[in-house]
């Protein structure tokens, strides 16, 4: 393991190629200028397609200033630097019914866009009217695997799972419903539907990962 000591952390430069995809740096809890030191000895060890993730207006701003060609989308607060174009392989769907959700699903799919999935949205499920949410999935072929992101009751990841044969990746988010994504989380992690993993609230990063290794595997 090749490691880069910067004194407040030890960056592990060879990761992205042992494991073939893209890095990222949580910024929440960082400075600006740790961020950018991070993003400077990633990209200088080669990488491309690292991915900034949970960062503030300041360190978005920051990070374009520091790396020219940087792709910076502020609602998913997330920049992609040394953005490299990749072939977007199979399909990744991710889905929301609520605006509220769609910050942790834009970065959701940006992730796996950045890892290299087709992505498509669809961010008008219809979340108050189960019963039109069948005839709402038959208008498009079936994805390689859905990401399906709900702040409310949690029940959307269910009810998508209920009705496709593909893996469901249940994102719940803080935007809505009880307790700031409890009842989200609690619903998913409770689900009666096989084959819908969870993980955490608002964790896009992680649910777009997990979603972009199932369709790669599936491509």
């Amino acid at each position: 393991m090749t490691v880069d000591e910067l004194g407040f952390a030890r960056v592990d430069i060879g990761r992205g190629r042992r494991r073939g995809h893209p890095e990222a740096i949580y910024c929440e809890g960082k400075t600006v200028a740790e961020v950018v030191a991070i993003a400077e000895s990633l990209i200088g060890s080669g990488a491309v397609n690292v991915l900034a993730t949970r960062a503030g207006k300041e360190t978005l701003d920051a990070l374009r200033a520091a790396f020219p060609g940087t792709v910076v989308h502020e609602r998913a607060r997330l920049a992609v630097l040394a953005p490299v174009a990749v072939p977007g392989i199979g399909r990744v769907e991710v889905v929301c019914g609520r605006p509220e959700d769609e910050a942790a699903a834009e970065e959701a799919a940006l992730v796996a866009e950045a890892m290299g999935s087709r992505v498509v949205r669809r961010y008008d499920a219809p979340v108050h009217d189960p019963a039109a949410l069948p005839e709402w999935l038959r208008q498009q072929d079936a994805p390689g695997v859905f990401v399906v992101v709900d702040g409310t009751g949690g029940a959307l990841p269910t009810l998508v799972s209920g009705l496709t044969e593909r893996m469901v990746v249940a994102l719940p988010t803080s935007a809505g419903g009880e307790q700031a994504g409890q009842a989200a989380l609690l619903s998913a992690l409770n689900s009666c539907s096989a084959g819908v993993v969870v993980v955490n609230i608002d964790n896009g990063y992680g649910a777009g990962y997990a979603a972009h290794l199932v369709n790669a595997a599936g491509a």
